[in-house]
């Protein structure tokens, strides 16, 4: 029951009308009616609303729930905290699986749920139904997810696309295209809360034929994509990128830049500032890693933005030293409360206090382009870089460098250290079965 007083309609949008941006968001958060008022007067321009970075999602290595590298700032601080979603009773699951596979402009996909980790709002979504398989092949499925506050601040959409295809047997197969001319999805939208199938029609040639092609497994960032107006591009197996366009159901195969190595764990395919990139880390010896970014414009053409090798102007990071923690590395250890006869007493203890909601209160606002800029050079012959990401609305791409998070400004090569990488408790829990590596972001 709303129990704001009520005004009539066109009176209520005068007022909100006149708030800013922020505070017109949060306006939607007061009761039913001034959501409808909000939405359906399209009173929220999200392309109005402030641009600024919370964090990083971490996934690690044989570790079943993400964690959450935190931005400092002098407003609200986002909890990386996500169990809440995970149900302790489920005897299939263990440990709970607060995990994150994708996410796409704030919201996160669990293997069961999305999730506003802002506003710790999340929904659940049926199970997902088998994509056909034709006769003689294997492939396996992912789900991607598309959220676009532009278009509608309340709904979502998941898609489902099958992986290059492979063999069942030794057995002859038809030779086949792929992707096929009729692309056939299965696709979820939290509107109508029901999978349906929508089909898709390519422009221009397919990336391959069956079963010539080969696919490449990536260690990290298995499970890319990014949406960028009105469409979804996803890295298929690293091999090519398919642009699904959500307004006219067509789809396109876009190469990767041709220098790119499809077996390299440094490839990574994101949004940025200006649209669609990907980046390439080739690190071919301790002391030889170049790193290449490219632009994709007009939908199909790669432009390289930088091309350089980093290794001379990597800082020199003691990583026995501590250094300040400008961002916070929320930690959380959910095992515990699953199963608290699988850690010992002193663990126990340890995770009681990682679970406290390890959000601290560090109020300032960070400056992601002066604070915390390290001296280049003088790198030692222990990095080991991976590709996180790339900074949403700045020129900016995230490395990890061993434990540490690095932020790399490509158009100036300025490094900025944001923190570190692993959590106290991962690294203590040293199992026989992993070693500390991260798995993606």
């Amino acid at each position: 029951m709303d129990l704001v007083p009520s005004l009539p309609d066109d009176a209520l949008a005068d007022v909100l009308r006149r708030l800013a941006p922020r505070d017109l968001a949060a306006s939607r958060c007061v009761c039913k009616s001034w959501l409808r008022v909000l939405d359906v007067r399209r009173l929220l321009r999200a392309d109005l609303l402030p641009l600024s970075l919370g964090g990083i999602f971490l996934n690690f290595h044989s570790l079943y729930f993400t964690q959450f590298l935190n931005r400092p700032t002098a407003g609200a601080t986002v909890s990386g905290r996500l169990d809440y979603t995970c149900n302790y009773s489920d005897p299939c699951r263990y440990p709970p699986r607060a995990y994150v596979y994708v996410h796409c402009n704030g919201l996160l996909l669990f293997h069961h749920c999305v999730v506003n980790p802002a506003t710790q709002q999340w929904a659940l979504f049926p199970v997902p139904p088998d994509v056909p398989k034709p006769p003689g092949m294997h492939f396996s499925t992912h789900t991607y997810l598309v959220f676009d506050p532009t278009l509608s601040p309340n709904y979502f959409e998941l898609f489902i696309l099958p992986d290059i295809p492979s063999k069942m047997n030794n057995d002859e197969c038809e030779e086949l295209e792929w992707p096929p001319s009729t692309l056939i999805l299965p696709v979820y939208s939290s509107k109508t809360g029901s999978w349906e199938d929508m089909t898709f029609c390519r422009e221009g040639e397919a990336a391959g034929t069956f079963p010539d092609m080969v696919k490449s497994s990536p260690i990290c960032n298995g499970r890319l994509s990014a949406y960028w107006q009105g469409a979804l591009y996803i890295s298929c197996s690293n091999c090519f990128i398919l642009r699904i366009s959500l307004s006219d159901y067509k789809y396109r195969v876009i190469s990767l830049p041709a220098d790119v190595c499809a077996l390299d764990r440094g490839f990574y395919l994101g949004k940025s500032v200006k649209g669609i990139y990907c980046a390439s880390l080739l690190q071919k010896t301790q002391l030889d890693v170049k790193l290449k970014v490219w632009f994709l414009t007009s939908q199909t053409k790669w432009v390289l933005k930088h091309d350089r090798d980093i290794f001379p102007i990597l800082p020199n990071l003691n990583f026995d030293k501590h250094y300040n923690r400008p961002w916070i590395l929320q930690e959380f250890d959910y095992w515990y409360e699953y199963d608290a006869s699988q850690v010992s007493d002193e663990e126990d203890a340890m995770a009681d206090n990682n679970n406290e909601a390890l959000v601290e209160e560090v109020k300032f606002d960070w400056d992601s382009d002066n604070d915390d800029v390290l001296e280049p050079g003088s790198a030692n012959n222990k990095n080991y870089l991976c590709i996180l990401g790339f900074h949403p609305y700045k020129e900016v791409v995230f490395l990890s460098s061993w434990d540490r998070v690095l932020a790399y400004h490509w158009t100036s090569s300025k490094i900025q250290h944001l923190g570190k990488l692993f959590p106290n408790f991962y690294l203590k829990r040293r199992l026989s079965f992993h070693h500390p590596m991260v798995t993606g972001s």
